[in-house]
């Protein structure tokens, strides 16, 4: 199909994939402008807020967190990436009993990251975008300037939650971030998960992400095993995958966990 578009007396010849190519790239525009971005931002938290109000909820081992923080030890919360969009909540549970003890998240640059940061600072958690380079997707990872914050705000007690498995997969396989992380700030590496009865699973994303529905039963999952990864370990190395295989059993145990609370089962869709 050609469209003839007259023009001072001239004719411009737009195929239909020009034409496609072209309105898709002023909607990605009009997506990451400012104003756009932040009213999704508000329509997402507001969702959320929506689903956690509507449901019922099961926390489960908050206690043992609670001794964790106690003792003034940095923690880092791992979830896989397609269980992220409640996570929030969990952190503001354990803000009503350490009112001080502040929460990171780990974002990338690019367009979908920080409409996640943006949402995860309106629930007060700190975000922190950890691209690399200008951003582009082929250059997510964690810069220098990213590291630092993370690395000083873990000495100070604040916690950092991180998907192992993002931003780009593979889905449930954990890349090195997590664990050199922790490595350098001899940190607590915690498994949790959520779960609902109810999911909106986008099936065509590289994780088959899911999300919440309304009125659902809701379930939040600490693991009662915690991984110390000390950076005076002279078999680092050797550890790691060692490590990496330990952590990847309790992420998904503690994700079994929940599904089996709301009676799903979402093995068959990981």
């Amino acid at each position: 199909m050609i469209i003839k578009i007259p023009f001072f007396k001239k004719k411009f010849i737009l195929e239909l994939w020009e034409i496609k190519a072209i309105f898709k790239l002023l909607l990605r525009k009009l997506a990451y402008s400012f104003f756009i971005q932040k009213l999704i931002t508000i329509i997402l938290f507001s969702y959320l807020l929506f689903v956690y109000k509507t449901s019922s909820k099961k926390f489960i081992g908050l206690e043992k967190i609670f001794t964790i923080i106690d003792s003034k030890k940095p923690i880092i919360f791992a979830f896989w990436h397609n269980r992220l969009m409640m996570i929030p909540f969990f952190a503001i549970k354990v803000r009503k009993k350490f009112k001080n003890h502040n929460f990171m998240t780990l974002a990338s640059k690019h367009g979908d990251g920080k409409f996640v940061g943006m949402v995860m600072e309106k629930f007060g958690l700190v975000s922190i975008l950890g691209s690399t380079k200008d951003g582009r997707k082929s250059s997510r990872g964690i810069d220098y300037s990213s590291m630092r914050k993370i690395i000083n705000n873990l000495k100070n007690y604040c916690s950092l939650g991180i998907t192992p498995d993002g931003p780009r997969g593979p889905n449930q396989q954990i890349n090195g971030e997590l664990l050199n992380i922790a490595r350098l700030t001899n940190s607590y590496v915690i498994a949790i998960s959520y779960s609902s009865s109810n999911f909106k699973i986008i099936k065509k994303s590289w994780d088959k992400f899911k999300i919440p529905l309304p009125f659902s039963k809701l379930c939040f999952v600490v693991d009662e095993i915690y991984f110390e990864i000390k950076k005076e370990d002279k078999n680092a190395e050797e550890n790691f995958d060692k490590q990496k295989n330990s952590i990847t059993e309790r992420l998904n145990f503690v994700q079994k966990k929940c599904d089996d609370f709301v009676e799903r089962n979402y093995d068959n869709l990981n």
